[in-house]
């Protein structure tokens, strides 16, 4: 743990991309601006809001901000050639940005391939509506399709468990009907 007296430099990386991303001033959450996810800023992170009686402190101050935006720059084009189809490009530049191995940075690109990145205006509903409606006919077509795979697959086990059941039971009934034949006589 670091001293008082030397000040550490925590950054936030988004969980889904690994994406940089600067914590806005006061709040807990915030949207990755690479990948779209929402993310969670852990409390030791969360920055006090402007104006309150807390000292600020620039947390970036010493920092090459102009290759902070070129790094940034970079993350969004590795977003963009995801979304774009051309995966392999991707993963080189994903991987050349973080180090990470070829099978890690497949699976973020591929992750970062099927995302979309919606933009509505806070407070308008409509705009949210329009969002959710697609996603919601989307999902409401799968879960009946769903349902009727599985009623199929559920009546074709129990018509296979009655056959089977028939099979077993039949030649018992014919024995014991063979059998009481010649009592009956």
């Amino acid at each position: 743990m670091p001293s008082s007296s030397s000040s550490a430099i925590r950054l936030l990386k988004c969980p889904a991309c690994g994406g940089p991303l600067d914590p806005p001033a006061g709040e807990s959450s915030m949207k990755c601006t690479y990948c779209g996810s929402g993310v969670v800023i852990p409390e030791s992170l969360r920055a006090p809001k402007q104006g309150a009686n807390n000292q600020h402190v620039d947390i970036f101050s010493g920092i090459n901000m102009n290759a902070m935006v070129g790094y940034g720059a970079q993350w969004a084009e590795v977003v963009q050639l995801a979304q774009s189809g051309n995966k392999a490009e991707a993963v080189k530049k994903y991987m050349a940005l973080t180090g990470n191995d070829e099978a890690s940075a497949t699976n973020t690109v591929n992750n970062l391939a099927g995302s979309q990145s919606y933009e509505f205006a806070p407070g308008n509903v409509q705009s949210v509506q329009q969002l959710y409606a697609p996603i919601m006919a989307q999902t409401a077509e799968t879960i009946k399709t769903t349902t009727r795979m599985s009623m199929w697959i559920g009546c074709g086990i129990a018509a296979f468990v009655m056959l089977i059941i028939l099979i077993t039971v039949i030649p018992i009934i014919i024995s014991v009907f063979a059998s009481l034949t010649p009592l009956l006589r």
